[in-house]
């Protein structure tokens, strides 16, 4: 079953986690400073300027892809070519231009998933651990996927989304969805609609028992089939309470005046995001220092504020995100059956 979650990553875009994806596009008024540089990363600078741009395709959200691009180019003078795709067509434009012998984007930022392992296997992308990317040696071992090709630099968790008007008090828990108070009130997204729903309701049977989401059941939640018209269901006031939140969505709809309203809860989980250098890059020293500044402790702050993600370098927030990986799955028919479903 984990396998199968993890083949299949990629659909959270259908939740619209990576279609619309986590983003403020906010998050930094203007350009960090241009530091100073050691030999190595300067040698890659020169050599990156002479290149041209740098090729940065990403399944973020098109502000928050143009505020890390911007930030990048301050610090190293380096520019760069953002083009933002839903992660399904991103592997299906990316797959093309690999196989035809030459990879357009220089470096991808995207839900991790098996595609990597095709791609590696294919030939398209050298692993990161062993590209000489400044302070790869010194990124977490754990956050290393598919035997160091690919560093995870983003953990995009499942949130509450509520109607604002109708609860005012931020819930300190999940057993708000078994709250009898809230019955007829709930949205929730089907939970086999997405890989990561699969994870996250594997994760609540294994920490409040079969019995929470029997109550849950009990409160009769109407059933949609993704984030977008569930979300847009609370802020219409067709519901009090949902899941699962999704920062872009709720973003989107809070700037336009709805009463529509995020909430992080622990323990949660959710997808991966994760960096890959094309083997065939048109400026690699110029993908070496993109890949380094997102995973360095400055760029990956700014990526995560301003996707509304959770940093992994950031221990205590990222205390409360249960990865994938340690997740035990739970058979689907059976979490449909004690949800009410089957």
């Amino acid at each position: 079953m984990k396998k199968i979650l993890q083949s299949t990553l990629a659909a959270v875009a259908g939740l619209s986690l990576l279609t619309a994806c986590a983003g403020g596009g906010g998050a930094s008024e203007s350009p960090s400073a241009a530091p100073s540089f050691d030999a190595e990363t300067q040698a890659l600078i020169t050599e990156a300027k002479s290149a041209g741009a740098v090729t940065f395709y990403s399944m973020i959200d098109e502000a928050s892809l143009r505020v890390i691009s911007e930030d990048f180019t301050a610090r190293y003078g380096v520019q760069v070519e953002p083009v933002r795709l839903v992660t399904g067509d991103l592997i299906q434009r990316y797959s093309a231009e690999a196989a035809s012998g030459k990879a357009a984007a220089d470096v991808v930022l995207m839900t991790d998933s098996p595609f990597f392992d095709d791609a590696l296997a294919n030939g398209w992308i050298a692993p990161v651990k062993d590209a000489g990317v400044p302070g790869a040696s010194g990124f977490p071992e754990k956050l290393y996927t598919h035997d160091g090709a690919t560093p995870i630099v983003s953990l995009i968790p499942s949130e509450v989304v509520l109607n604002s008007d109708a609860i005012t008090a931020v819930p300190a828990d999940w057993k708000i969805y078994a709250d009898p108070a809230y019955k007829g009130k709930i949205m929730l997204a089907e939970p086999d609609s997405s890989p990561a729903n699969i994870a996250f309701w594997s994760l609540m049977k294994e920490k409040y028992g079969d019995g929470f989401l029997r109550e849950i059941a009990a409160n009769e939640p109407k059933w949609m089939g993704g984030a977008v018209p569930l979300t847009q269901g609370i802020a219409a006031g067709e519901a009090d309470l949902g899941f699962p939140g999704v920062a872009a969505i709720v973003n989107n709809l809070q700037k336009s005046g709805a009463p529509v309203q995020l909430v992080g809860l622990a323990p949660t989980t959710g997808p991966e995001a994760a960096v890959a250098l094309s083997k065939s890059s048109a400026n690699p020293a110029g993908a070496k220092l993109l890949a380094s500044y997102l995973m360095s402790e400055d760029g990956n702050k700014l990526l995560n504020d301003d996707t509304a993600a959770i940093s992994p370098l950031d221990a205590a927030a990222s205390e409360r995100f249960t990865r994938v990986s340690d997740v035990q799955l739970a058979d689907v028919a059976e979490i449909r059956s004690l949800l009410g479903l089957n």
